[in-house]
């Protein structure tokens, strides 16, 4: 948001900037999941695993989060505007939380 802005309302490239991230953070880490290399050593490869998948979640729960947060601001801008405010289903976005894949 900008300074000099109604409280509840954000700019475009704000908006923009948190559709983006939402939509990389979840393709990141779809990403992340298929580079698992096999190391030959088990108890290193469940070390490897396991970071590998809690990286994953913080992701994934990044991703969430900004959806969360888009919901709000649309929320907020619909009240304060009159229309809906928010566009959902933008191209190349990520799908919401709870969303089948």
């Amino acid at each position: 948001m900008t300074e000099g802005s109604p409280a509840g309302a954000a700019d475009p490239a704000t908006l923009r900037a948190l559709v983006t991230a939402r939509s990389t953070t979840r393709t990141m880490s779809d990403d992340l999941l298929t580079h698992l290399p096999d190391l030959g050593d088990l108890p290193t490869q469940r070390a490897l695993d396991a970071w590998v998948e809690q990286a994953a979640d913080t992701l994934r729960a990044l991703s969430e989060a900004l959806e969360e947060r888009l919901l709000e601001l649309g929320s907020k801008r619909s009240h304060s505007a009159g229309d809906d405010g928010f566009v959902s289903g933008t191209p190349g976005s990520a799908p919401r939380a709870g969303d089948p894949r």
